[in-house]
């Protein structure tokens, strides 16, 4: 019977190893999974780095194209009211007469909406 016991000891150790070496083997699979997995996390990570560069660098073109264009703006209209402010000072008063006569408007005006209902001067 020593024979036979010893064939089935060899058996089991046959199926230990094998067990074992199905183990190890799974394990490795399992951990080059994890490492394809890994591998595809890091180069999504940087598509979205890369995404996010780009539009950062649109970004900040638009920006710096709104503010040449308010810069370019402000200044049109700041040469706009600095040229009606220099008509508005060559200007001359008005003369007396027309003066005289822009008085007797307001007089009459000033008045007009005071009376009371319907008097007539």
């Amino acid at each position: 019977m020593a024979a036979g016991k010893g064939q089935d000891e060899a058996t089991g150790a046959s199926t230990a190893d094998d067990a074992m070496n199905a183990a190890l083997e799974a394990e490795q699979k399992a951990q080059e999974a994890v490492d394809e997995c890994q591998e595809e996390a890091d180069r999504l990570v940087e598509q979205a780095r890369q995404q996010a560069r780009r539009i950062a660098d649109r970004t900040d073109d638009r920006i710096s194209r709104l503010h040449s264009h308010c810069g370019e703006s402000t200044e049109n209209q700041v040469q706009e009211l600095l040229a009606k402010a220099e008509d508005m000072g060559q200007r001359q008063p008005p003369d007396a007469q027309k003066m005289e006569v822009l008085e007797a408007a307001v007089r009459r005006l000033a008045a007009t909406l005071t009376r009371s209902g319907g008097e007539e001067a």
